[in-house]
């Protein structure tokens, strides 16, 4: 069952989301990377904030995932 979350993430390199942690695409080439949160509302504050706004653009992770396919590293 999807969660209600899932429903309105924007950001393309979301994979899950859990308790405490989100899960996304990695820098490295085939892997992915799970950024763990002190609460639960810490990491739902996070993903208002960024996941779910502007195309996750406001996330570092954002940023450092998407210049890799910017200057043709990964297609």
């Amino acid at each position: 069952m999807s969660k209600v979350i899932e429903g309105i993430i924007e950001c393309p390199f979301y994979i899950k989301e859990g308790s405490g942690f989100i899960t996304c695409e990695g820098v490295l080439e085939k892997t992915s990377a799970t950024h763990r949160f002190n609460s639960n509302d810490d990491k739902i504050s996070f993903e208002q904030r960024c996941c779910c706004v502007n195309g996750g653009r406001n996330c570092i992770h954002y940023r450092n995932v998407s210049l890799l396919y910017e200057r043709g590293v990964r297609s």
